[in-house]
């Protein structure tokens, strides 16, 4: 019954030679069809082990097998030269980056999508793991050259293979020859003691010999070619074709019912000749509306091309896992065309040829922006409907090209829509995507249920010394500049950028952040709770300090920036909701999109003055969840507290009023509105700022508007 598994059925030679018979197709792919693990240690790897062997892996797939390949990087000398000149904690990781590149360039040189497609997909779905071994101390310089097969049966029976013959096309065509060792005959010690060094390399347990995992970041290289080449062999978790799933038509998401705001907007956007804003609040459902609108549009329209532009690669993948739950079968496209353009192309020539009833596309803005998909999307007929996710991206000079003409339906979706001090930028949006077919605020969304009341809480923040000194100068010259405000346009810009930076990175911000940390952890404590699901929004440059800082104080963080790896984003927002990691430190990548409902305390260290982005991270904080009866925010606010005697008059109310829109918006919808105030409002009343208190960025921004016009 299992003799086609067993190693023993096998005549099994002492030694083999390339001159007496085929080694690959005689001897490794009768073993890897036996075989459930396998492990090999190689130098010189290249991807043509793939190519040359890809009869016995399909079948070691079947077999449902694991292998692991331990194998030197193959760099060239402008390689190691990038490599040496870089920060001494960047060399693994850019030593397993360009060779992985490497090997993908060759096979796309090559034209070998086959091999490239088993590559991608024996990684994607962990059938095969590599580990790059590097020589050190007194083998440094040299290679890994180790040549070692090591097949197991799923009776146990293991054979080792040892020799020449590295896993190359070349090898193939080289004299080449190994010896082979058993571990049911004589050769069982001999097979022992490879099994046991290959393990010992495999947990870099030698001093001479540095064995490098693959992190995610670098897996990404070789997965992402999954998203346009097919798998070629079945997946292990289906093992024949009647148990795969039948691909769903566009439809209602199952056990979501629309709230009646969001029916309202779909209808008033129907009204409005299919064109129109969707602004509310974060966290309020923008995106399942849009795309149940889409599906209204394809019931009425018996078929839909749906094209969606968001923000970030991060976004694209959401979206997806979204569209999925409503019946879409929609195609990533971003980065390298490569990954993407011919998927595309096959998919909107079948819907213009009316062959399926729905396409869809999702792609970053900038993609969107580019040559190539815009070519890709003018060979689609119209009509067809666009949805622009935080659409006032979409108004920025370059991301403009984006809003091709040939979309007849559109809907834009934002928090935010306008721009900030950029009129032209918002009437171009506005006039594309039409009008605000539903404004629904927070304060609204709060009172309806939509979204969880908050606490607010000003953490006041001083200048040191220098730093006031710094910010004073900063701000003459500024205001020096300002007479000849067109002339000096680029100059004043660069200041304002360096005064903000001095405010976002002042001194006492982190020491503030630690004490009000253990504090909270030791009310935590008293009241028999965990301390936990914190969101820390620090400035740019700041987030390893703040980091290395909280997690001193014994608490579990992560942080949560742009080149953190996608597939260990998932990862880590799951750990943050289950509560395996205490909190997340993050810059800008929480600002839009990403749902991280379970948050219940967020420290705001950026100070930003930019509605977009505050607003976007109060909403991240206010989402449902359950058990979660109301959230708290502690926003960080720089100004002359303490220190008001170091400023005139006019410095210290600038400073303020830099910070008050903020305060404004935040305190307003806040539970405990009143508390807020009260401790600032010494400083505000001595400054005569008393009105400013109430003044959201908007109402700060008309007003700035109105002076100029």
């Amino acid at each position: 019954m299992h003799a086609i598994n067993n190693f023993k059925a096998l005549k099994i030679m002492r030694t083999y030679s390339n001159l007496e018979l085929d080694l690959v197709d005689e001897v490794v792919v009768p073993l890897l069809e036996r075989s459930v693990l396998y492990d090999r240690g190689v130098g010189f790897f290249t991807s043509g082990w793939l190519k040359e062997a890809v009869k016995g892996l399909l079948k070691f797939v079947k077999n449902n097998g694991k292998a692991r390949i331990i194998t030197s990087v193959n760099l060239a000398e402008h390689d190691w030269e990038i490599i040496k000149n870089a920060d001494k904690e960047r060399h693994e990781e850019l030593t397993i980056k360009k060779t992985i590149d490497n090997a993908i360039s060759d096979l796309k040189n090559k034209i070998d999508n086959d091999t490239l497609a088993a590559l991608a997909w024996l990684i994607r779905d962990e059938i095969l793991e590599f580990r790059f071994a590097v020589p050190a101390k007194n083998l440094r310089g040299g290679i890994f050259h180790s040549k070692i097969s090591l097949f197991y049966d799923s009776q146990g029976n293991g054979i080792a293979l040892h020799g020449s013959q590295n896993d190359s096309v070349q090898a193939s065509i080289n004299e080449e020859s190994f010896s082979a060792f058993c571990s049911w005959d004589k050769g069982e010690q001999w097979f022992v003691e490879h099994k046991d060094r290959f393990n010992q390399i495999w947990e870099n347990r030698y001093p001479n010999l540095r064995t490098l995992k693959i992190k995610d970041a670098e897996k990404e290289i070789i997965i992402r070619h999954t998203e346009y080449l097919p798998r070629p062999y079945l997946s292990p978790k289906q093992p024949d074709k009647q148990s795969e799933v039948i691909k769903k038509k566009p439809d209602y998401k199952l056990g979501i019912t629309l709230r009646d705001y969001q029916n309202k907007a779909i209808t008033k956007w129907e009204n409005q000749g299919r064109q129109g804003i969707f602004e509310m609040a974060t966290g309020t459902g923008k995106t399942i509306t849009s795309i149940s609108a889409a599906i209204n549009v394809y019931k009425f329209e018996g078929r839909l091309a749906l094209i969606i532009l968001v923000p970030y690669i991060h976004l694209v993948d959401q979206w997806v896992e979204e569209l999925h739950e409503f019946g879409f079968q929609p195609t990533r496209c971003y980065e390298s065309s490569d990954l993407w353009k011919n998927k595309a192309a096959i998919q909107i020539r079948e819907y213009n040829a009316k062959l399926s009833s729905n396409i869809c596309l999702v792609t970053t803005h900038k993609t969107a922006s580019m040559p190539t998909f815009i070519k890709s999307l003018s060979r689609l007929h119209a009509p067809y409907l666009l949805i622009g996710d935080e659409v006032h991206e979409l108004g920025s000079g370059s991301y403009r090209k984006a809003l091709t003409q040939q979309a007849t339906w559109r809907i834009g979706l934002s928090a935010t829509p306008d721009r900030w001090y950029d009129e032209e930028g918002t009437h171009i949006l506005r006039d594309y995507f039409g009008n605000t077919v539903i404004k629904y605020e927070l304060k609204e969304a709060i009172k309806d249920g939509a979204l969880t009341p908050y606490h607010y809480y000003p953490e006041k923040i001083d200048l040191n010394e220098e730093e006031i000194e710094e910010y004073l100068r900063l701000s003459k010259m500024i205001a020096q500049l300002q007479c000849n405000k067109n002339d000096n346009k680029s100059k004043i810009e660069g200041l304002l950028r360096k005064r903000a930076d001095l405010i976002g990175r002042a001194d006492d911000k982190i020491p503030h952040l630690l004490k009000i940390l253990n504090q909270h952890k030791q009310d935590a404590v008293a009241n028999n709770e965990r301390f936990q699901h914190i969101l820390i929004y620090c400035n740019k440059g700041t987030h390893k300090e703040v980091l290395s800082s909280v997690a001193k104080t014994g608490l579990k963080v992560h942080e949560f920036v742009h080149d953190v790896p996608l597939r260990e984003r998932k990862k880590i927002l799951d750990a943050f909701s289950n509560g395996e990691i205490d909190g997340l430190i993050a810059i800008r990548c929480l600002d839009q999109g990403v749902d991280i409902p379970a948050t219940r305390r967020a420290y705001i260290l950026a100070s930003s003055t930019n509605p977009r982005e505050f607003v976007q991270r109060r909403g991240r904080i206010l989402r449902k969840s359950t058990g979660k009866n109301y959230a708290i925010v502690h926003d960080f606010i720089v100004g002359p507290w303490g220190t008001v005697d170091y400023y005139t008059d006019e410095s210290a109310k600038t400073l303020l009023l830099r910070e008050l829109p903020r305060f404004a918006e935040f305190s307003l919808d806040a539970r405990n509105a009143q508390e807020s105030r009260d401790t600032i409002w010494t400083s505000i009343e001595k400054l005569d700022l008393i009105k400013s208190l109430r003044k959201r960025p908007w109402d700060v921004y008309k007003d700035i508007i109105n002076k100029i016009d």
